[in-house]
């Protein structure tokens, strides 16, 4: 069974690129810039200090040409008296680079609002030259499509890469990271080739990824700008280039962009890139990108790129400004991101309809126009203003040139971080969702989750030793929520047959992901670093274990494969693993062999589990019930046996306190497995012969890419 369609698949990539070729560049071993990590007073590469701007610009805080400088005014007053508070104004592009008549008519309409607004730079939000990128720093496209349509903003260009930056096979792919690094040249175009030097010195890209202090002086600036590489992490296709990988560049530029907004002494902190968070246009929000399920595709779903922000800048930044889609918006605040408020800004070349208008709450929207944002900053307030252009008016949409109206203006005061929980769901994978309920769903293996447990609670809780104690309990939540995995899968291909609902099918696989997590998760929680001490050996190689399962499971982008292996094989070896431990233990006495057999009876279900979902996987639909009948069974005669070296080998008082002893394994316990098993047989199996004909099982492949996010 294919894990994805391809020609499905094509389709969602093609939707995805949406805006819209093949280039390629390969390693990028001329490149004058850095990766990323544009540094306050630690520019590297030769860069300019932050506080001043690149290639021989002002600095910030000075103005050419004998401006008076920001904060300063004229007339003989004492330099460095400030009658007001600084301000720093910006204008937000973003998608400018199609070279088309709205990209002119953008150009001029922002020269005129700067005219009388006053602006001091320009944030350019990706996808700045269309279709495919380019193929050099010396490419003409660079001219063609950002030197000439905004020749009249005489401003610095602070810049970020969007997908069409880095495409691949087609034009907004995402594809070809290293293909970006050529605008990152451009920067530094006049070094590289001195003999044919850049048209102007607007463009600043010193970094894949950087920061950019404004305002005030270098210990205490108004505003810090942090541009965000967001392609690498929510790009369509996962890049076949190492050096781009989410274990390598993704943790990367998560760590980087942590750390500088936790040293940032900037009174206002606001990120910008590509992708948004959440948006009412076609592309819409992060986790559900382009209408993918983020259980069944998480890289095209964007639901890393969410992780992703959620850990580095929710509640962290002011805002967040993004493109993407061709559209204006000014986004409410959402509670999983805290304080931080957003801006799509994508219609200066482009234009698109609003396709999810009621998806998210807004202050303000407009598809099917060319236009973009004024922003101030000004103590502690922010304005803003939505300006739409029309090409074929005589005063561009603004109404009058001397006194341009906005279509949209809104003033608010810096707002205070709410006080979100710092979250590792990016860089940590085993982060999973906090708030999954192993019980709240019925299904045909309820009666023996219940004993399982009881059982195990009872079991912990008759064990002195409080870190032993805690690894038993947390083998007791993992095991329930593994036997919720296989669960889950039954009940939502049982669903899916007896009413004729594919749509629970997907419901099913995204249960048993969130299941698989959280029961790795737990385990996860209840041992202890081996730097931390607490267990001892053989039980202290747990931790390893674990960390060796998040690189196997993380190794694996290319998340479009048809091979399930690449999440069973990581599954198997750290249930490998832990038998392996289970097997070392030479100690006879105490707890030792009850935690150990509490281990094997977990490796135990881990590879039981893995064999239900290679066979969700990978049979065919006229096979599936008669398997998912035998891995189930199997699932549960093993469970038996290994409940029964528990009991014998527990000591007396612990033996019992608990409600897994041989009468109930001979009676209770064989009588819940016979009926769960004649269910399946009878019921569950028949149903699904009658009914699996016609549904798309494939979609179940999203139980593997719930969980290929794990190690980044």
């Amino acid at each position: 069974m294919k894990y994805i369609n391809s020609s499905i698949l094509l389709v969602v990539m093609m939707s995805l690129a949406a805006c819209g070729g093949s280039s390629s560049k390969g390693s990028s071993s001329n490149n004058a810039g850095p990766v990323g990590g544009d540094i306050v007073d630690e520019t590297p590469s030769g860069e300019t200090p932050t506080d001043e701007t690149p290639d021989g610009e002002t600095p910030t805080g000075e103005t050419p040409d004998g401006e008076t400088p920001v904060g300063e005014t004229p007339g003989g007053e004492t330099p460095g008296e400030v009658t007001e508070p600084i301000a720093v104004r910006m204008i937000l592009i973003g998608d400018g680079g199609s070279g088309s008549a709205g990209a002119y008519a953008v150009g001029e309409a922002v020269a005129k609002v700067c005219a009388v607004k006053g602006c001091d730079l320009v944030l350019g939000l990706g996808d700045n030259i269309y279709e495919s990128g380019v193929s050099s720093e010396l490419d003409p496209q660079f001219e063609e499509k950002f030197e000439l349509p905004f020749a009249p903003i005489d401003l610095p260009f602070y810049m970020v890469l969007g997908n069409h930056d880095n495409s691949g096979f087609f034009g907004g792919d995402g594809a070809n990271n290293s293909n970006g690094d050529y605008q990152v040249d451009y920067h530094y175009r006049d070094a590289l080739h001195p003999d044919q030097p850049r048209q102007t010195q607007r463009w600043n890209m010193p970094a894949r990824y950087y920061r950019v202090a404004k305002g005030g002086d270098a210990a205490a600036p108004l505003l810090e700008l942090f541009a965000v590489d967001s392609n690498q992490v929510a790009g369509g296709f996962p890049d076949s280039d190492e050096n781009f990988s989410y274990n390598s560049y993704g943790l990367a530029q998560a760590e980087w962009l942590k750390e500088a907004m936790a040293n940032s002494k900037a009174k206002w902190k606001i990120a910008f890139a590509h992708h948004p968070y959440i948006s009412n246009g076609s592309h819409g929000n992060a986790g559900n990108y382009d209408g993918v399920p983020g259980f069944v595709a998480p890289v095209l779903a964007g639901s890393r790129y969410k992780a992703f922000l959620e850990e580095t800048i929710c509640d962290k930044a002011d805002f967040f400004f993004a493109g993407h889609d061709h559209d204006l918006q000014w986004l409410m605040p959402v509670a999983s991101c805290g304080k931080t408020g957003f801006v799509v800004s994508g219609a200066a070349s482009k234009t698109r309809s609003l396709e999810n208008r009621d998806d998210n709450a807004v202050y303000y929207e407009k598809g099917d126009s060319y236009g973009f944002v004024w922003v101030e900053i000004k103590g502690d307030k922010m304005l803003g203003e939505v300006y739409q252009v029309d090409p074929d008016d005589a005063a561009l949409g603004l109404g009058s040139f001397s006194a341009p109206q906005p279509a949209f203006r809104r003033e608010q005061t810096q707002m205070a971080a709410v006080g979100l929980p710092e979250s590792d769901g990016f860089t940590n994978p085993l982060e999973g969702e906090s708030d999954f309920d192993v019980n709240d769903q019925e299904g045909n293996l309820d009666p023996v989750q219940a004993q399982f447990a009881v059982g195990f609670a009872g079991l912990a809780a008759a064990i002195p030793e409080e870190n032993m104690a805690g690894v038993v309990a947390a083998v007791g939540q993992s095991g329930n929520a593994l036997l919720e995995v296989v669960d889950s899968l039954i009940s939502g291909l049982q669903g899916a047959a007896t009413e004729q609902n594919p749509e629970l099918v997907l419901a099913g696989g995204e249960r048993a992901s969130q299941a698989l997590l959280y029961a790795l998760q737990n385990l996860q929680s209840a041992i202890p670093a081996p730097s931390a001490g607490g267990l001892p050996a053989p039980f202290d190689q747990l931790a390893a274990a674990l960390e060796q399962f998040s690189g196997e499971a993380g190794s694996e982008d290319d998340v479009t494969s048809a091979d399930l292996r690449s999440l069973t094989d990581p599954l198997n070896n750290l249930a490998a693993n832990i038998q392996g431990i289970v097997d070392s233990i030479e100690e006879e006495g105490g707890s030792v062999p009850v935690a150990g057999g509490a281990l094997s009876l977990l490796s135990e279900l881990l590879f039981d589990v893995t064999r239900v979902i290679d066979a969700v996987g990978n049979v065919s639909s006229s096979e599936l019930g008669q398997v998912l009948v035998s891995t189930t069974d199997d699932l549960l005669s093993n469970l038996l046996l290994k409940v029964v070296p528990i009991e014998e080998f527990a000591p007396a008082e612990v033996s019992n306190a608990i409600g897994l002893g041989p009468d109930f394994i001979s009676s209770g316990l064989l009588l819940v497995v016979r009926e769960v098993t004649y269910t399946l047989d009878t019921t569950v199996l028949q149903s699904l012969l009658q009914g699996l004909g016609g549904l798309p099982l494939p979609g179940l492949g999203g139980l593997l890419d719930g969980l290929s996010g794990f190690g980044g």
